[in-house]
């Protein structure tokens, strides 16, 4: 029998809500991590049932401070937002970086992703600058794997693929309504989808709950375990990149933070913060607040 250790946090949480954001399990004891193989770490995963679980292990990279491997409950996937915010947390929680450091470097399975420290409870990542792929034409057979109807997509903006490390098939939709009744309908989802460079969407509405929110979101990955996430950092710095491209919101300026709701459906409600410093986009900022939740040890025979 193994005894591993791990911290629970809750990642891009909001505090006007005592539960919320999105729960992620940090195996944080390299050494111990050590002796896992990629099956054990793939059915501990699943055995938790989070969006994702990570594992540290001794960095390979130089200047970083971990290395990182995520898995979701069905497969491992190189780059996740709230994994790589809620594990930065649990690094300098444990110790494992000196608490007087600001900034850190993570390695990921896309490389070194830098995260900063902003305060004791909020941490920022540094995404890639953003590729964005030629938009999708067919936005019917879009509409109709998230079980909605053309009628309920905004056209004025494109339907397109962005990636920040990760690429996410954005799709904006005209109504709060609308939004909220979107569901992957399965055998359509992986049909509709086929051939594209990823299958994990992520549909937007600048309708929101709150006024000091800008768009409200939800994220749809049923083909890596997620049926819906309830807040997917890898995915805000795409949708911040679109936001600022294609000028959604007309009375925002350049730089200023994007503040996303998501997880209402899943009773876990979150909020993002996405930001795009300069018209070169040469990066991409998305922050956020992580709650530490509890700590344990799994028993691994």
């Amino acid at each position: 029998m193994r005894h591993l250790p791990y911290v629970q946090t809750s990642v891009f949480v909001d505090e006007r809500y005592s539960f919320g954001g999105n729960q992620l399990a940090t195996y944080w004891d390299a050494k111990v991590n050590g002796s896992l193989t990629r099956d054990e770490m793939q059915g501990m995963a699943l055995e938790m049932n989070f969006s994702e679980s990570t594992f540290l292990f001794e960095p390979t990279t130089e200047g970083c401070v971990s290395k990182v491997r995520i898995f979701t409950p069905a497969s491992e996937i190189p780059f996740a937002g709230h994994p790589t915010l809620g594990t930065a947390f649990v690094i300098r929680y444990k110790k494992i970086l000196d608490s007087e450091k600001s900034s850190t470097l993570l390695e990921l399975g896309v490389g070194p992703i830098r995260v900063d420290y902003l305060d004791d409870h909020s941490v920022r990542m540094i995404q890639p600058k953003p590729i964005f792929e030629k938009p999708i034409d067919d936005v019917k057979k879009i509409a109709e794997a998230i079980g909605l109807t053309l009628d309920d997509i905004n056209q004025e903006h494109p339907v397109q693929i962005v990636s920040t490390g990760f690429p996410f098939l954005i799709v904006p939709i005209k109504t709060h309504a609308s939004l909220k009744k979107a569901a992957p309908v399965p055998l359509v989802f992986r049909e509709n989808l086929k051939g594209l460079s990823t299958k994990q969407v992520l549909i937007f509405s600048t309708e929101t709950n709150f006024p000091d929110s800008h768009v409200q979101a939800r994220m749809f990955a049923p083909e890596v375990g997620v049926v819906e996430d309830p807040a997917t950092g890898s995915a805000a710095g795409p949708l911040g990149a679109y936001l600022e491209k294609y000028n959604v919101l007309k009375s925002h300026e350049l730089g200023e933070p994007f503040n996303i709701e998501q997880g209402y459906e899943l009773k876990r409600p979150s909020k993002l913060i996405a930001r795009v410093p300069d018209e070169s986009m040469s990066e991409v900022y998305v922050s956020g607040k992580i709650r530490l939740v509890a700590e344990g040890i799994f028993h691994l025979p």
